[in-house]
């Protein structure tokens, strides 16, 4: 009977790609394959010297960091986090997490990794979105790889505005201390992966992080579903 309601809600509602707009199969889920296929893969995230890693020396001291996508303003990537991020579309965010999941198995470094955290939101932007599509990357994630989410053990505690279109400094001092950790006793000698949707200066990771790597013998990679490369 469920399968009947949902063969006729698709024929009514038909689900289309976020990406070209095709009709999707039952099989496929927000994307069509072709253009999953096709989506830009970050460079190779299995080295630890990739571009994203390599953004954070001497800022931020980090076991790993890697990212599954490569983001550009112009790209189908770009059209995915603004469907999971400003949509409302909980699901899509949730099977790109356990796409990123998958990515990241591969990487010896990660799986020593006790927990992930995604970079948190202000309570008053969470409500006005109604979720944090960095915590639904974060929950597919732990789907695939086994490990728990603290989402409460780190909170923002600044309403800052929008990153958007900010040079890199500006987005430094517009992240810096704006994080606080209210739960340092369960992240004590830790291996934390911090997740974020996107990460283009790093400014917020990098405030996050180093707001985190204050907690005793806590050790961080930084994870994102996607990245722009420099």
């Amino acid at each position: 009977m469920n399968k009947l309601l949902n063969s006729l809600g698709h024929l009514i509602f038909p689900n289309l790609c976020v990406c070209c707009d095709a009709y999707l199969t039952f099989q496929e889920e927000a994307i069509c394959d072709l253009c999953y296929f096709r989506l830009p893969r970050f460079e190779n995230y299995l080295n630890p010297e990739n571009s994203l890693a390599k953004k954070f020396w001497g800022r931020l001291q980090v076991e790993y960091a890697s990212a599954y996508l490569q983001f550009n303003s112009h790209s189908d990537v770009r059209k995915i986090l603004h469907e999971i991020k400003y949509k409302g579309n909980r699901n899509l965010g949730i099977e790109m997490g356990k796409a990123l999941g998958k990515a990241m198995l591969k990487i010896p470094q990660l799986n020593s990794a006790d927990s992930i955290i995604p970079i948190p939101l202000h309570p008053k932007r969470e409500i006005e979105r109604g979720y944090n599509q960095s915590n639904l990357i974060a929950q597919g994630m732990s789907e695939v790889m086994g490990k728990h989410v603290y989402a409460d053990s780190i909170v923002r505690k600044k309403y800052n505005s929008t990153q958007t279109s900010k040079k890199r400094y500006e987005r430094f001092i517009n992240s810096n201390e704006i994080f606080q950790v209210v739960k340092p006793q369960m992240l004590q000698n830790k291996h934390v992966i911090l997740i974020d949707d996107v990460i283009t200066t790093g400014a917020t990771i990098e405030a996050c992080g180093n707001i985190l790597l204050g907690v005793e013998g806590l050790k961080l990679s930084v994870v994102s579903l996607a990245a722009a490369i420099s």
